[in-house]
């Protein structure tokens, strides 16, 4: 059982944490005679029994009967008012696992549910008041419980269903509860929410690792021992050692096991300080201090690989397909997010189009991903057209909460709906990044796509290489990896690659042609890695895309509707003819 924090002087046996064992066990566990405490059955000062302790960890709390939480607040709660409240939230509970919004969301939103959702929110927000859900430990501690036991100043236990922190946040953002979406409920959406998702079950277990990018540890290696356990991937411990080394060890230990994952992860990048020494730079380990965006942007929940993985040095070796080959095209450029967090996705793919009919078709077919026939994609790129002059007026006068889109016919809306729906899936990826428009192309195959780089990556002007190592969406849509061609001088097909980037979810259409090429063993990144190597010696010197002007700041022009379909040019005319005719009659 844990957690009980001993001021200095002050012994455990006066503590408030062992009356709240004794609470505890007195009102649920009378037969439990044996109790860990961390601050005890650790030598908080010794640094060689912390990390002999480290590898027991999932042993301990994973094992334990229950764990404790002891929180230096006044709950507030009885057991019986906290069931009854439950059972009453069945109902909303299970309308956010079906999805059921449509036909159950009005009375959540409007109704007597409403109420109970928000009294619901106010008593699990009485769990966020100290700063537990922010350390590193805690939230290994959490996911390995077998059963989570709450208690406070007051000496009530709790226990309480873990499907309470991951849906009720889920369902106010849906349904727009607005009372509860304020600072006050801030950790249930940042903290408590994924980290109940990673209690449950519903996720691959190495993603527990994205959420650390908001806890903190004293020790700072500590960000990365501190839950290894619960990602089911544990490496041995340094003393001394950095975080960035321990990460980078964990990645390598992660792909080794087959998590194949935290090799397709989406473009991030972190500034690096200046040094006379040379950083360690490898491709395929995404940088520690945006490991956490970097998953959370990705479309992949879980990668089986395609064959056997190893990991020597640094360089990965894994099984995968060639797919053909592209080249860097046109820079599309970041999502648009005026406020943190605040992310117009429709804003930003008409931003994209820069009021030109061919470049808005070609950004309907690549972020479209294979889902719509050429005619739902010319709606979708006239949607993006029409809407393009409104939503740069609304960037530039700070309205884009207000923007609202004009679409034409009842068709066109149903499309735009499911497109922007799609979205939701297709853009996180580049949340960090910069997109650039691509064809992937083999023989006679071209498929329009969306690499992502990082915003201090150099471009390539040469041809890449597209591999595909098994990254399959939930709707079974494909991410490939986008390498480096190896040097003329090297000669050999078996050198060592290096990963630019990858693709946003890319059409399945050519699923079964894909399943029938040749499958063969690549290598990326490590020590053999000729521009990991280059970038390790040069790390003081950043290279940088060429800078362009905001897309926002596009000087706002017609759209050269000359090199539209004949039928919007018949329309225009039309209206060009009625309107000349309404002015001779009005003469």
């Amino acid at each position: 059982m844990e957690r009980a924090s001993l001021p200095p002087g002050i012994d455990f046996l006066a503590s408030p944490g062992r009356s709240a064992l004794v609470a505890t066990l007195a009102q649920r566990y009378r037969t439990i005679t044996l109790c860990w405490v961390d601050t005890i059955c650790i030598d908080q000062n010794d640094e060689d029994d912390k990390l002999r302790q480290i590898p027991m960890m999932g042993e301990i709390f994973g094992g334990a009967e229950a764990v404790l939480i002891i929180l230096g607040c006044v709950l507030g709660m009885r057991q019986d008012h906290v069931d009854e409240l439950t059972k009453q939230l069945g109902g909303a509970l299970s309308m956010e696992a079906d999805e059921a919004w449509a036909l159950e969301g009005p009375y959540w939103q409007n109704g007597d549910g409403r109420g109970l959702i928000a009294q619901a929110m106010r008593g699990l927000a009485r769990l966020t008041v100290t700063s537990w859900s922010t350390r590193v430990w805690t939230l290994q501690e959490y996911i390995l419980a077998r059963r989570v036991v709450w208690i406070g100043k007051d000496l009530e236990s709790l226990i309480l269903h873990d499907r309470l922190f991951s849906a009720l946040p889920s369902i106010c953002d849906t349904l727009d509860i607005r009372e509860c979406l304020g600072d006050e409920f801030a950790k249930l959406y940042g903290f408590f929410s994924g980290m109940a998702n990673c209690r449950l079950g519903p996720v691959e277990k190495t993603r527990v690792m994205e959420l650390l990018g908001n806890r903190k540890a004293t020790v700072e290696c500590d960000e990365v021992y501190g839950v290894m356990a619960a990602s089911g991937v544990e490496i041995p411990t340094i003393k001394g050692e950095r975080k960035e080394s321990a990460w980078a060890r964990w990645v390598e230990a992660a792909l080794g096991r087959g998590h194949l994952r935290w090799l397709l992860m989406p473009a991030a990048s972190e500034p690096l300080p200046f040094s006379p020494q040379p950083i360690a730079r490898n491709c395929i380990v995404v940088p520690f201090g945006m490991r956490h965006k970097a998953s959370s942007g990705s479309a992949l929940d879980e990668v089986k690989p395609l064959g056997p993985i190893e990991v020597q040095n640094g360089t990965v070796n894994v099984t995968g397909r060639m797919i053909g080959t592209c080249r860097v095209g046109a820079r599309l450029g970041k999502v648009h997010e005026p406020i943190p967090n605040r992310i117009h996705r429709d804003i930003t793919l008409m931003q994209f189009t820069l009021g030109r009919w061919p470049r808005a078709l070609k950004i309907a077919s690549a972020f479209g991903a294979g889902r719509y026939n050429p005619q739902q994609t010319m709606f979708i790129a006239q949607a993006l057209l029409n809407n393009w002059a409104r939503a740069l007026y609304a960037v530039r006068h700070g309205k884009e909460d207000g923007f609202k889109m004009k679409l034409r016919r009842g068709r066109q809306t149903l499309i735009w709906q499911d497109f922007m729906a799609l979205q939701m899936g297709q853009m996180p990826g580049m949340n960090d990044g910069i997109a650039h428009l691509t064809k992937i192309r083999r023989l006679s195959v071209s498929i329009d796509a969306v690499l992502v780089l990082a915003p201090d990556q150099e471009v390539s002007d040469g041809e890449l290489i597209v591999i595909d190592v098994g990254g399959r969406t939930v709707d079974g849509r494909c991410i490939f990896m986008i390498a480096t061609k190896p040097s003329p001088e090297a000669g050999s097909s078996d050198d060592v690659l290096h990963k630019l980037c990858v693709t946003l979810p890319v059409t399945d259409e050519y699923e079964e042609a894909i399943q029938s090429l040749p499958l063969q063993t690549f290598s990326f990144g490590g020590k053999g890695c000729k521009i990991c190597e280059k970038l390790s010696k040069d790390s003081s010197v950043r290279t940088h895309i060429s800078t362009l002007p905001p897309v926002g700041s596009t000087i706002i022009r017609r759209p050269k509707f000359t090199v539209m379909p004949a039928k919007w040019k018949i329309a225009k005319n039309r209206r060009r003819y009625n309107r000349k005719r309404r002015v001779m009659y009005a003469r």
